[in-house]
């Protein structure tokens, strides 16, 4: 078993591989840097547990992290529970891709962003990739014949909704879902409207312009909330909701002793 851990701003996912890449169970968390090794085993062990899954055979852990205190925690709890010295998912691993000479930060690109194109360019090798991953941020990655070559970044759906929530004296924090009509009705359906028709807006513009530069991009989307989205944009070719995980258990494969 290979367990895989993508440490978000806001979750924790965490995916269990059988031995063969089947991903066979995946839950989240809350993140949160004042929980110790101990109450993240706890909630792992009691997921696990519930749905009959056995960690007695995990021999491969990977962690994918943009927080930078929660990969010492986690770290943690592989050599103690499992007796393993975890995968960190970093520019010093061995990659399926490069990076352009032009780029100025190549080892400042996140962990989450890394895992996202290293599944995208194993899956889809022959072709110009854009990796859109719709999180707390909404990034994009332009890969060209396996050579990152840029992306971009923008306030992620439910960043955007707390933004306004956080800043303002009388908006209300919504649930964010598909609006049924453009002629709000409540204050809440005023934001849905905005935020959701307003983040298709920006996933195509962005699109338009790559695809001024970029020679036939094969479009894939990823994230929670990618599947609601990529149904509203006919440019976009696939959407694997869990990219990320596989992209954790791809990393394993390349970096293996």
């Amino acid at each position: 078993m290979i367990l895989g851990v993508d440490i978000g701003n806001t979750h924790v996912v965490t995916g269990l591989f059988d031995m063969q890449g089947n991903l066979v169970l995946k839950f989240r968390v809350a993140s949160n840097i004042k929980l110790t090794e101990d109450e993240y085993f706890s909630y792992l062990k009691t997921i696990t547990d519930f749905n009959k899954v056995q960690l007695d055979n995990v021999e491969g852990f990977v962690i994918s992290s943009v927080v930078p205190d929660l990969i010492t925690i986690f770290t943690h709890l592989a050599q103690k529970y499992f007796k393993i010295e975890p995968l960190v998912v970093s520019t010093a691993l061995k990659l399926p891709f490069s990076f352009d000479d032009k780029l100025e930060e190549p080892n400042a690109i996140g962990a989450d962003r890394l895992i996202d194109v290293t599944e995208a360019v194993t899956r889809f090798p022959d072709k110009n990739l854009v990796v859109i991953d719709l999180g707390t941020a909404t990034t994009f990655e332009i890969v060209e014949k396996k050579v990152y070559t840029g992306g971009c970044i923008l306030p992620g759906i439910n960043l955007s909704i707390n933004a306004l929530f956080n800043n303002t004296a009388k908006l209300p924090r919504v649930k964010f879902e598909k609006p049924e009509t453009v002629f709000g009705r409540s204050t809440v359906e005023h934001i849905n409207i905005g935020v959701y028709y307003g983040t298709i807006g920006q996933v195509k513009e962005i699109l338009s312009q790559i695809k001024k530069k970029v020679k036939n991009p094969y479009v894939v989307t990823t994230g929670g909330l990618s599947e609601m989205i990529s149904k509203e944009i006919d440019v976009i070719d696939d959407c694997i909701p869990d990219l990320s995980l596989y992209g954790l258990y791809t990393i394993y494969l390349y970096n293996k002793k």
